[in-house]
């Protein structure tokens, strides 16, 4: 296992093409297990499906209206939000039966996200929240279900490579609230807000390390890397592959 971060990226569509770069090459056997970190300025993560929503078009108005630029994300679960105060952390693995290891993984994940947080003195579990956005069975959540989600776990998986992905939310989430109540709204699909919340006593370089450390101890002594500049290229690359299209349905990264 290598980590990869990518801190501060000025565009989320770096952030997103970083992660399809690593599945390709995990697929294509020139990378090993992988884990990504990344962080960015201000998005909202839809959904293909969301997408086909009559509200999307008011939806995505509203948001781009407020900053947050609609990029679409090729793996499942529901709309997102995030800004300079969350962190992008995915694992991506080799595959030999896309039909194998799905549970595991996320059970993996959510096990990782859980023992990150309490290095920087955050007590949390895995668990849905109520009237979360992006909903799931694979949530990490703080205060019980009435509490608020502090990640969402989603995987992408392909004949040769299966990634997890989970958008932790550290600080500044007012405006992520914000950002979800109006996109959630104009979409006609339940959101409560106060299910969003900061984390206590915990900072983004501080998460970072937590979630390296964990993902280090989890995997027998993981070892930094460099991403390497044709992997930054191959983002670069595709940028123009998240971005919302001028009508209901914006273009996406094709499957492998």
């Amino acid at each position: 296992m290598r980590i990869l971060v990518a801190e501060s990226l000025k565009l989320p569509e770096d952030g997103f093409g970083l992660q399809q770069a690593v599945l390709e090459e995990v697929a294509a056997g020139s990378r090993g297990a992988t884990t990504l970190l990344w962080s960015s300025s201000r998005y909202v993560g839809a959904t293909r499906p969301e997408t086909r929503l009559p509200g999307f078009p008011e939806a995505r108005r509203l948001v781009e209206g407020d900053g947050f630029p609609v990029l679409i994300r090729n793996s499942g679960g529901g709309a997102v939000a995030a800004n300079e105060g969350s962190i992008s952390f995915s694992i991506t693995f080799p595959v030999e039966d896309m039909r194998h290891g799905l549970y595991e993984r996320y059970a993996e994940g959510a096990e990782i996200v859980v023992d990150a947080l309490a290095r920087v003195g955050v007590e949390a579990e895995p668990g849905e929240v109520e009237g979360e956005f992006c909903p799931g069975a694979y949530s990490v959540r703080v205060g019980g279900p009435e509490g608020f989600k502090v990640a969402g776990l989603a995987q992408r998986v392909t004949r040769r490579a299966a990634r997890l992905e989970a958008l932790v939310l550290v600080t500044r989430t007012a405006e992520i609230r914000h950002a979800l109540t109006r996109f959630y709204g104009a979409l006609g699909l339940p959101f409560r807000p106060s299910g969003v919340g900061d984390l206590p006593r915990a900072g983004v370089p501080a998460v970072v390390e937590a979630l390296a450390d964990a993902v280090s101890e989890s995997y027998g002594g993981a070892e930094r890397g460099e991403i390497g500049e044709v992997t930054f290229e191959r983002a670069r690359s595709l940028r123009e592959s998240w971005r919302a299209g001028p009508g209901p349905t914006g273009p996406v990264a094709s499957n492998l």
